[in-house]
């Protein structure tokens, strides 16, 4: 059957260190300091008995960590035993009920009383351990964009608005020619969707807190404790809420243990707080729209074509008004010959049209005479050879008065008989001159009159 009983024994007890010192020495043992349970822990070991999470301390440190954290030091009469307890355990535990004696002892007296310890007969030993764990606190310390990729970038709208519509006139022709550039204002409005690949390393701290919920019982032994912390370990609550989503792998929670990055202590109510600093790299997929505002005021010409042409005005000038000359000299022979050879031909085509004209006359035969009307104003006027003369100007009384053809030279005018009416616009046309009114023009028969 399980149950407690109370060894009682004579011990001294003293804070002096003088004293402890040479107790150490007396039973060949050396102050230490290590870590346990989250709580800083001091004990005495012998020289073969210092492991590797033990930190050998001189007599000044231990001094120092002993005041620090209020313990003092017992030595028991019946065994070589020298215990470092807090100071509040050893006033619960020994027989210490004299506010003077208790006083002694904070003051570095060594007192001798009787020391109960209190031990369990039976201890149960947990194979497994159910606990329950919540993330309880974050707390950014850094957060760094290590890296940013553009996937895609593409235009989702595009709306262009205050167009300059100012005549520029004249001016605006010298932006007509390929290639040229020209200021043309307008405000444009442009809707970019983006997506990026953004990596992220954020540094945290966390803290966990754990609960036990259930054991499973597998046999009893003697134990020297009879508290719920004597029964966990600590270490193993640590791997397992590691090896969630805390860390990568089993063996990531080892070496964070192993090299004391994370620590894990009891609260009063027996709950187990782990804190730790996580450095994690993060990759994110991130979408983004953004409106491009701006006002454009350069343009290009990348072509320029004609897309229609209609004289709408045309009249023949002096060419002075110009300075300007009809027959442009040349100093070349071959270019002097070319023209005398062109006037030779013009002379020729001439005197054929005059010959023509006159040939259609001494062979028209006698017939009808075409009587023009009105309705044949502004018809083509040509002889006998289809040679533009003129234009039919008006047609009055039944007589067809005609203007002529600037290009028409004085040889057809003296063939048409026009020679002598040089400064009229129009000249009359006999009708009996006319061989025939078609659709659109007006055809002569003999250019000279009577």
């Amino acid at each position: 059957m399980s149950g407690e009983r109370d060894t009682r024994r004579e011990s001294q007890i003293t804070t002096d260190t003088d004293t402890i010192r040479n107790w150490g020495e007396t039973h060949e043992v050396v102050p230490v300091r290590y870590e346990e349970g989250g709580e800083t822990r001091m004990a005495f070991v012998r020289e073969s008995d210092v492991e590797e999470h033990h930190e050998r301390l001189d007599w000044s440190e231990f001094e120092t960590g002993m005041n620090e954290h209020e313990m003092v030091v017992v030595r028991h009469d019946d065994s070589d035993d020298i215990e470092v307890v807090d100071r509040s355990e050893v006033v619960g535990h020994a027989a210490i009920t004299d506010e003077d004696v208790e006083e002694r002892l904070l003051e570095g007296e060594t007192i001798r009383s009787e020391f109960t310890e209190r031990r369990v007969v039976e201890r149960t030993i947990v194979e497994e351990v159910s606990v329950e764990s919540e993330v309880t606190g974050r707390e950014t310390i850094e957060s760094d964009t290590v890296d940013a990729e553009l996937i895609s970038r593409e235009v989702e709208d595009c709306e262009v608005t205050n167009v300059d519509t100012a005549d520029a006139g004249l001016d605006a022709l010298d932006t007509f020619g390929t290639g040229t550039r020209s200021e043309l204002a307008c405000d444009v409005e442009v809707t970019v969707d983006e997506a990026w690949t953004v990596t992220k390393e954020n540094v945290e701290r966390i803290t966990i807190e754990s609960r036990i919920v259930g054991t499973d019982v597998e046999e009893t032994d003697t134990l020297e404790s009879d508290t719920i912390r004597e029964t966990v370990d600590l270490e193993g609550v640590e791997r397992t809420v590691l090896q969630g989503e805390l860390a990568d792998s089993k063996q990531a929670a080892d070496r964070a243990i192993e090299h004391g990055h994370v620590e894990s202590r009891f609260r009063d109510d027996d709950t187990i707080e782990t804190y730790l600093i996580r450095s994690q790299v993060i990759e994110e997929d991130v979408s983004v729209r953004r409106l491009i505002t701006g006002k454009v005021d350069d343009a290009e010409t990348l072509s320029s074509e004609t897309i229609s042409h209609m004289a709408v005005e045309s009249d023949i000038v002096e060419p002075a008004e110009y300075d300007e000359e009809l027959v442009v000299e040349t100093e070349t022979t071959e270019v002097a010959e070319t023209q005398t050879v062109e006037t030779e031909e013009t002379v020729e085509t001439e005197e054929t049209m005059a010959a023509e004209t006159v040939e259609a006359d001494e062979t028209m035969t006698t017939g009808e005479v075409s009587t023009p009307s009105q309705d044949d104003e502004g018809k083509t006027v040509v002889n006998a050879s289809g040679d533009e003369i003129g234009m039919v100007a008006d047609v009055d009384d039944g007589r067809m008065y005609v203007d002529p053809h600037p290009s028409i030279t004085d040889r057809i005018r003296t063939a048409l008989g026009w020679s002598d009416h040089d400064d009229e616009d129009t000249y009359p046309v006999e009708n009996d001159h006319i061989a025939r009114i078609e659709e659109d023009e007006v055809v002569l028969g003999a250019d000279r009159q009577g």
